[in-house]
């Protein structure tokens, strides 16, 4: 209890003195002179990539123009593996340009990057499984992006608002396209759909409005509601014979002048394939 009493009366003389507590618990130099933050995590046997401070937004751009992760770092005599990026790790850095992620690293987590509108370039490595929601949201500058195969979930909006991105092709081992995942990419032109997938979730391509065509496989089984609405430019779209469900609205205020429903779909909702009233 006494040390309990101590450690609350220490925040409050650091919270009076204005001392910015950290949260990250160490920080490592590259040799390009670069300062990556890190935290133990797996029993203090590896690192996650984190952010400078006590909160993601308590300094301004802590990480700018090319950062490249390493796979391992030497630190006191130690060498730990870097096996992720954190939570918020680079949020809202507008500065970044690039990252380098190796082939160490398993997972991104959420938020991690989402924010960076300066970034224009990400490489993915084929060791990441977990992209989890919102880690990419918002990075304006990305135009083009490859999901390696190892990646087997993407999280909710990961993608959302990456107004540049023309180009996506997801290789083999997603099994669905999550809610809001490509959300307002409105440069979005082309996607690649693997036959890995058997679902795309609510609102998946929501307001892609420069997309024209896409290919669903025959792997895909259900089609979520508001999946492609608002995709203005879509003109053609052919439904394989292994969907059964298609959402309320999945195709509202589309540009479709043909589309092939199969005789799989049981029942289709009034308002599914509403056309777009006026194409700009």
């Amino acid at each position: 209890m006494k040390q309990q009493n101590i450690k609350f009366l220490l925040a409050i003389l650091m919270s009076m003195l204005g001392v910015n507590a950290s949260a990250h618990d160490i920080e490592v130099a590259n040799t390009d002179g670069v300062t990556i933050y890190y935290n133990y995590i797996n029993n203090n046997t590896e690192l996650t990539v984190t952010y400078r401070g006590s909160s993601y937004n308590a300094y301004s751009n802590e990480y700018s123009g090319n950062v490249v992760i390493p796979e391992c770092v030497i630190y006191n005599g130690t060498t730990y593996s870097v096996t992720s990026i954190g939570k918020n790790a680079f949020d809202g850095c507008s500065g970044l340009t690039s990252v380098t992620i190796p082939n160490s690293v398993t997972s991104i987590g959420e938020f991690a990057l989402s924010g960076c509108s300066g970034l224009t370039n990400v490489t993915i490595p084929n060791s990441v499984t977990t992209i989890s929601k919102y880690a990419f949201s918002t990075c304006k500058g990305l135009t083009f992006l490859t999901i390696p195969n190892n990646v087997t979930s993407i999280g909710e909006g990961t993608f959302d608002g990456c107004s540049s991105l023309i180009s996506v092709t997801i290789l083999n081992g997603i099994t669905s396209i999550s809610t809001y995942c490509f959300a307002y990419c409105s440069s979005l032109i082309s996607v690649t759909i693997p036959n890995s997938v058997t679902s795309i979730d609510n609102c998946a391509f929501y307001h892609c409005s420069s997309l024209t065509s896409v290919t669903i496989p025959n792997s895909v089984t259900s089609i979520g509601g508001s999946a492609f609405s608002g995709c203005t430019r879509l003109a053609s779209v052919t439904i394989p014979n292994s969907v059964t469900y298609i959402g309320e609205s999945a195709f509202f205020n589309c540009g479709l002048t043909s589309i092939n429903i199969p005789n799989s779909v049981s029942s289709i909702i009034a308002n599914t394939f509403i056309p777009n009233r006026s194409l700009d």
